[in-house]
Order: structure tokens, then sequence, then C-alpha cells
């Protein structure tokens, strides 16, 4: 039976002056191929610490999973802007999980600016055909140091690559909810909300250690709730595959998952810490097309187009150790040229700013 809290049920960058970045990273400096080696989450690879399980909490549990291994974690190369990605193939069977995440964040909140109280997630997730054997989930889960048979999740997101579904997930109770960690509907009247099939999209999550509240921003999406995580210190942002088995898919009985898939790719992770509410921006949407930044790769130069946008107010290139090696501004344009011949080769994070909104993209310099 399905319980129901308002419109949850029980789961079985925009940057500015003052935000600092804790964490970035978008794979193209990763070979292609396997992340690591260690499927325990215990011995990092290029800082990167890989957890694949046959069982989700319990390792006595009964389980029909056999495709618990470090190779589940790949690099791969798609041919066009977004150059390398990361590719999880999820559980084979009813239970399972996979879980990898940068070491070091718990050290870099500490030494936060104290007043960034706010945690912020930025990626991009390709949505995939949709349809398939397969119900796995994938997402993005903002963890506290709790051991693992009681983690909190502070905010996350968890996308069913079957469905084409996007949830959120956090830490959560109510006068008629236990305490503990639930899945929101993100649509408008409690209500789902399908991504796109193919398609990059670009989501974000926030947050805020001193109230608790979670806020879930992207495509159609502008949500949130006070969580009851209250004071608690984020210790890792992980992406993560699971079973996709649970009644949480919304069937009577649960459907037993019995394929994996490694539709899903992740892209572009910026994490922050900020006082900034992530309510209370303006971004682009990702499916707005408007927006084209060509040649990419680039040599000396690259152009900008915005369409029907107007009046440019920034352009800040970022490296992938989130420094900002150029900035440049502009007034009442919607074709400028960046010029790019001062710079090193390398992938860049071009964040583009108008009074529309803001959005970002990589481009690569040869």
């Amino acid at each position: 039976m399905k319980r129901i809290l308002l419109t949850i049920f029980t789961l079985t960058s925009i940057l500015s002056a003052s935000s600092q970045i804790l964490q970035t990273e978008n794979f193209d400096a990763l070979p292609v191929g396997p992340v690591g080696t260690d499927a325990t989450g215990t011995i990092p690879t290029n800082n990167y610490f890989t957890l694949s399980t046959n069982y989700d909490l319990d390792p006595l549990a009964a389980t029909t999973a056999t495709n618990a291994s470090a190779n589940n974690f790949q690099i791969v190369n798609l041919g066009d802007s977004h150059v390398n990605v990361l590719q999880i193939d999820g559980t084979n069977g009813d239970k399972g999980r996979r879980n990898m995440w940068q070491g070091g964040l718990s050290d870099q909140w500490a030494f936060r600016d104290p007043a960034n109280n706010k945690i912020q997630v930025e990626f991009e997730l390709f949505t995939g055909p949709g349809g398939g054997a397969s119900n796995n989930t994938k997402g993005i889960y903002i963890y506290d140091a709790s051991p693992s048979t009681s983690l909190k999740i502070l905010g996350g997101y968890v996308f069913n690559t079957k469905t084409l579904i996007l949830q959120g997930i956090g830490y959560f109770t109510s006068a008629t909810a236990p305490i503990g960690n639930y899945g929101f509907f993100l649509g408008t009247a409690g209500t789902n909300i399908t991504l796109p099939p193919n398609q990059w999209v670009k989501l974000y999550v926030s947050f805020n250690k001193t109230t608790g509240q979670i806020v879930w921003k992207g495509p159609g999406i502008l949500g949130q709730v006070i969580g009851a995580a209250t004071g608690i210190d984020p210790d890792k942002v992980a992406f993560i595959s699971r079973s996709g088995s649970a009644a949480a898919n919304g069937t009577t009985p649960a459907i037993v998952n019995a394929a994996a898939t490694t539709d899903g790719y992740f892209d572009n992770l910026v994490v922050t810490a900020t006082n900034i509410d992530l309510l209370a921006t303006d971004d682009i949407p990702e499916t707005n097309n408007t927006v084209s930044a060509y040649p990419n790769p680039a040599q000396d130069f690259i152009n900008l187009s915005l369409g029907e946008l107007s009046r440019l107010v920034t352009v800040t290139l970022t490296d992938v150790n989130g420094r900002t090696v150029q900035t440049n501004i502009f007034e009442n344009a919607t074709q400028v040229t960046v010029e790019l011949e001062d710079i090193a080769s390398g992938v860049y994070l071009m964040k583009i700013d108008t009074q529309n909104g803001s959005i970002t993209k990589k481009i690569v310099k040869n």
C-alpha cells in the first residue's frame, strides 16, 4: 500500500559573487573506461569512491542480482559537445545499489564562508529512450555522515529510466509521517514530472542547513519542502543507481526488476556553498535552444548567438577546478565573439548571463 503525505511517497549552479564552488566535474579529464577498480567504496581512484552491491542495506538479504562490480561505473565518450560523461550500469536484480562520489566534501563544507549555509548541486542528466525491460532508477543524493543503515538524504533526485519520471527525495517528517527519506512528486497538484526522451536536462537541488529547506528546480519544476535535517552537515554528493523494483513505481504489486540498464548519463556536476535562495533565481530553461556557441571545439575564438535574447551582461569561463579564467562584459548584443587566444587548451564551463537569466555550456579549446 503506497503511503501518501501531501504530494510525497515513501522511497524503499547558479552562482553569485559570495558563492563558493566546493566540487566540480565534467569527466573530460578522466580516461574512457572504468572509473576505478574498487567496488567497496573504500579505495578511491582519481579521488572517486565507487560502491556496488547486490543488496540494499542488509548484506544477508536475499537478492537475485549478480553484477556488483567496479565496472558498473564507466566514463564514456558520446562523440558530441559533452565529450566524456558518466555511465552507471544498474543492478540486474530486485536489489542492489550503486554509489559514486568525490572525497573531501565534509572538509570543504567545514571551511566554507559561514554565511553560505546552503549546499546547492547542479548537474545534467541524459534521459535516454525510456521503455525497455529494466526498472532501474538513477539520480543524485546529498548524504549526511550517518552510518550506511541510517543515512539521511538531505536532498536529491530519483529518475526512472523506464517511465522517464523524475521525483525529488529528502529527509522529512510531519504529524502524519514518521521521520525518514521520502520521495516527492515534482509536478503541480501532486503529479509526476515526466522528462522528454533522449535529451540532456539541467537539474538543481539545494539544502539549507539552517532551516532544513529542500528546493528542487529544473524544466517544469519549482518546488520546496521543509525537511527534517535542520542543523545537519552534508558529507558527500553521490551519483546513484537503484534496482527500481520497489512499489514506489506506482504498481501493486511491485514490479520485480530483472534487468540492468546503462540509460541515464550524467555530466557537468557543480557543488556550491551559497547563501542564494534557489527559488529566487531565474535560469534560462535548458530546453531553450536560442543560445548557441560555435565553433565548439574552438581554437582562437567562440561565437555566441542569443537569438531572441538581448542585453548580454557577462560571459564567464571557469576551468575544471572551478577557477575563473576569463570574464567578458557586453551590452545590448545578440551576437558576440569571445576571444580564446590567451587561454590554455582544455575543457571549460562558459556561464552566460543575460537579462532573462543564465545558462552554462561546456566548451573545448583546442
